[in-house]
């Protein structure tokens, strides 16, 4: 069944940005060489004879996954919602939603951490108490992937204020690590990334960072690791991929059952593709053809810019 498109379809620079943003976000994994286990080789070929589907490949990693749940969400409920994104990643989490496998890996544990600290607030916010940030059990690592699974609020927020981005990210990050934590790097991405599907030009969106660097900040020392990516690619896509491959971090397994991708270890990577996708509004052609769900990310930004324009215009 082919995705149904919003009554408008506006094919104007703005959704070119977009698209190419999430399709170059999508695509890291088809430029790194992996042994995948023959574990999960059989899970996928039982997964493709279930479902009687022949399409499903192992292509993206849960972050990237997590990601469009995001966006699904922005896109169907037309604004962020809190009750409707933890919905999406139940949905992930429980039926492999946006799993490209058609099925969900065991999701890792801090991921799992994320999901449950999000749910719980909302059903301490249902009972009209107060969240207590350093009341949470969960003790919740903060890894640099979840930068990509707030990469929606740049999306569909993009055209709004920047204090509505940042209320929006501020309410994400108390809900998943309901603890005291900076969302300095995280506000600063976002606008990049906004920046950047709004047509500003690289030096201009890097010229408006207000972030200062700290050494002593792991998410910190990556967000300005990219920077110098986005500084040294000469304005060319393949050769920032190339400099970001030269840096990856290993992680230790958790077990087998794991999605083998892992967006922690690439994250350089995925981040460049993200952001130098929408800065130079295009990715090689060879790329192109490799991007799975292609109509359906297609469709997905249709929805993104369609809602996006109907809630400017609610306002």
């Amino acid at each position: 069944m082919s995705p149904i498109d919003p009554p408008l379809n506006d094919h104007n620079e703005n959704y070119s940005r977009l698209l190419s943003s999430v399709y170059a976000m999508t695509s890291g994994e088809h430029l790194l060489s992996r042994n995948i286990d023959s574990d999960v080789i059989e899970h996928i070929q039982m997964e493709k004879e279930c479902s009687k589907q022949d399409d499903l490949s192992l292509v993206w990693s849960d972050d990237v996954s997590l990601a469009l749940c995001f966006l699904a969400s922005l896109a169907h409920n037309g604004e962020y919602s809190q009750e409707h994104l933890l919905q999406q990643y139940f949905r992930w989490w429980m039926n492999g939603y946006m799993c490209p496998t058609g099925l969900c890996f065991t999701p890792r544990t801090h991921i799992k951490k994320i999901i449950d600290s999000f749910g719980e607030s909302l059903a301490t916010q249902g009972l009209g108490l107060e969240i207590h940030m350093d009341k949470n059990p969960h003790k919740i690592s903060l890894k640099p992937a979840a930068l990509i699974q707030m990469s929606p609020i740049s999306y569909f927020y993009s055209k709004h204020s920047y204090s509505k981005r940042v209320e929006i990210v501020n309410d994400c990050i108390k809900r998943m690590f309901r603890r005291e934590t900076s969302t300095d790097v995280f506000v600063a991405y976002i606008e990049l990334l906004a920046n950047a599907l709004n047509g500003l030009s690289k030096q201009e969106s890097i010229n408006l960072i207000k972030l200062k660097k700290d050494s002593n900040d792991y998410i910190n020392r990556i967000f300005f690791d990219l920077i110098d990516l986005l500084l040294n690619d000469n304005n060319n896509i393949e050769q920032g991929v190339q400099l970001a491959l030269e840096k990856q971090f290993i992680e230790r397994k958790e077990c087998q059952y794991l999605n083998p991708l892992d967006s922690n270890e690439n994250i350089l990577l995925t981040l460049y593709l993200q952001i130098s996708g929408a800065i130079y509004n295009s990715i090689p052609d060879q790329w192109l053809n490799n991007i799975y769900a292609k109509n359906t990310i297609e469709s997905l930004i249709k929805w993104i810019i369609y809602q996006r324009n109907k809630n400017l215009h609610s306002f």
